[in-house]
């Protein structure tokens, strides 16, 4: 397992991965969708009726791209997603118009989230610093309280990515996809208890001396 990292460092890496080198960042949440529906299938959850959460900021894209692609692949899924649209980040706004084309329109609100065989969590992502909002954080006891499945995307939502802190109320997940490099909260605190098992997908986001040394490899072999 690779080194892991903090929050602020991951920001980094993956600012420099588009900025610099060229990647845009829906090819990136294209990938970690896939990397997420790679786990699902793999570790066979029941996927006979999934809900996808997905919030307002790049997480809540990667969330979206996860929900579309399970529904052109098939699978019964349902997309909840939280917050005012019209406040969504870029790239999220973007996803959103792509998965309503292709026929999928998120849910506002689920009454009971025990119907569902397995939920993705693509809430809250690494940026998260501050306390849950009380509502949300409702939502997220209620999620818990259903004692299903949950993978969560990156790390468990309300979980502080750094440091393994609590910000107020944190899905209990039973697997995480952390994208690059495993994070340091997922490792520290509470982090062990509410990730449950992490796998650690490459979607292309490397730390800037990890491309040099790419560069230098290749250029030492004639390329």
């Amino acid at each position: 397992m690779p080194n892991a990292i903090t929050a602020h460092e991951m920001q980094q890496y993956d600012q420099y991965t588009i900025n610099e080198i060229g990647v845009s960042p829906l090819v990136l949440m294209e990938k970690t969708a896939l990397s997420t529906i790679e786990v699902l299938a793999a570790s066979q959850f029941d996927l006979s009726h999934v809900l996808v959460i997905s919030g307002l900021g790049n997480n809540g894209g990667d969330g979206i791209a996860t929900a579309r692609i399970l529904q052109q692949k098939g699978v019964n899924v349902e997309l909840l997603f939280v917050g005012d649209e019209a406040r969504a980040a870029n790239n999220t706004s973007q996803q959103l118009e792509i998965a309503k084309n292709y026929g999928l329109e998120p849910i506002q609100r689920v009454k009971d989230f025990r119907q569902y065989t397995v939920i993705v969590d693509a809430l809250f992502g690494i940026g998260l610093v501050k306390p849950v909002p009380v509502k949300l954080g409702e939502m997220i006891k209620r999620i818990n309280a259903a004692n299903i499945p949950v993978i969560a995307l990156d790390v468990p939502s309300g979980l502080n990515a750094t440091t393994g802190e609590i910000l107020g109320a944190a899905i209990r997940a039973t697997a995480t996809v952390t994208f690059a490099y495993p994070k340091t909260g997922l490792l520290r605190g509470e982090g062990p208890k509410r990730a449950g098992t992490v796998y650690v997908k490459d979607i292309g986001i490397y730390a800037p001396e990890e491309i040099t040394s790419f560069k230098d490899s290749n250029e030492s072999k004639g390329n």
